[in-house]
């Protein structure tokens, strides 16, 4: 078994984000196999403040040059197996080639749930050209999730050589800051929100988004209900108009609070009562997996890819039909009238299975498993 764990596993990601590095420490730089990182992109790295694992590379150059510099990493490190965070971007695109070329076996980490494309002629092409990455039978799918699972095998890896890598965020590092802070109560009293239910959106404020269907449906509801406030927290090139829509329909108990990173993001998930995402469509979402760890209730779009693994229908939340104003008022009217504290619970419970400490010893005997067959 020793020698079977000391493997050299190559990882290429698109960019440096919290949920990567937490997947690095807790999970990779714990399997004892030695590792090596590559990163697309710079990303967010700067505006978060993230500091790149010790010896990590980033891809940089036109094409040709990053083939080289792929190339060379490749050929330098040997690696038992490659892990492919993604399969369309050009950096992808040469890792597999490079892998099929090779006979390295290689795992395909997916977080995109299936959305086969409207034209049957693209919807083909795109099928034709997966098919031809995915066919070799060292070729791995390590999907986040069940809808991300069933996307793997549409385009051409068997079930049989797909295992799931849970879309996970630290739980230990977001409840260190969450029990740092002051209890609910007193977060409530600071933010003027003591008898009000608090709905929360996290995320860019961008179309994709669709946080206008939120404004609409909160408006409706606000009629009737004065007891109810709303938490807006990201930045994006809507915020403006969506600003500008919460005055025109006089929405009170609104609030625009800016891009947050963490820790302090983590303040809002506690002083929060339900999270929302509204999404038209959404590879994952792991910001939901953040407000389930802090105990909030959930309120998903049908176009939310963790909802099939994440939400459980009256237990800890609901699933509103997307774009869909007069569902997703229904689903907030809904969720007022049900034992909060109760479904709290059951986001918790949830969350406790989907995490990466119940991933690594997984992850160890899968990577075992694979470089055996050779």
């Amino acid at each position: 078994m020793k020698n079977m764990l000391n493997k050299r596993i190559f990882v290429l990601f698109v960019e440096p984000m919290l949920y990567n590095l937490d997947l690095i420490r807790e999970v990779y730089e714990k399997s004892d196999f030695t590792m090596l990182y590559y990163y697309c992109d710079i990303g967010l790295t700067g505006k978060d403040n993230l500091v790149l694992p010790c010896g990590s590379v980033v891809g940089k150059g036109n094409k040709t040059q990053r083939k080289k510099l792929l190339h060379k990493i490749l050929d330098e490190f040997c690696p038992d197996f490659c892990i492919i965070n993604g399969y369309v971007g050009v950096d992808q695109t040469i890792a597999i080639k490079y892998c099929i070329k090779h006979k390295i076996p290689y795992g395909i980490d997916s977080d995109t749930q299936l959305n086969i494309p409207k034209n049957k002629i693209k919807a083909w092409l795109k099928k034709k050209y997966l098919y031809l990455l995915f066919k070799y039978p060292y070729c791995y799918g390590m999907p986040g999730g069940s809808l991300q699972q069933e996307n793997l095998e549409y385009y051409g890896i068997p079930k049989e050589r797909n295992f799931i890598k849970p879309m996970s965020v630290s739980s230990e590092r977001i409840l260190g800051a969450y029990n740092a802070l002051p209890e609910k109560r007193k977060l409530k009293e600071k933010f003027g929100l003591i008898d009000k239910t608090t709905f929360l959106f996290v995320g860019r404020l961008i179309q994709e988004k669709n946080v206008k269907i939120l404004l609409k449906a909160f408006s409706e509801l606000k009629t009737d209900r004065q007891d109810i406030a709303l938490l807006i927290v990201g930045d994006g090139n809507e915020k403006q108009i969506l600003m500008d829509m919460a005055n025109q329909l006089e929405l009170k108990d609104v609030y625009f609070l800016g891009y947050k990173v963490f820790p302090d993001l983590v303040e809002y998930y506690k002083v929060a009562d339900v999270f929302v995402l509204t999404s038209q469509f959404e590879s994952w979402g792991l910001v939901v997996n953040e407000a389930m760890i802090c105990g909030l209730p959930i309120i998903l779009s049908s176009r939310v890819g963790c909802r099939a693994d994440l939400l459980n229908e009256g237990e800890n939340g609901f699933i509103f039909e997307s774009n869909n104003v007069s569902s997703l008022k229904k689903t907030l009217l809904k969720i007022l009238k049900e034992d909060l504290d109760a479904m709290n619970s059951k986001s918790t419970q949830i969350i406790k299975t989907w995490n990466f400490e119940n991933y690594l010893p997984k992850f160890k005997d899968k990577m075992v498993e694979i470089c055996k067959k050779g």
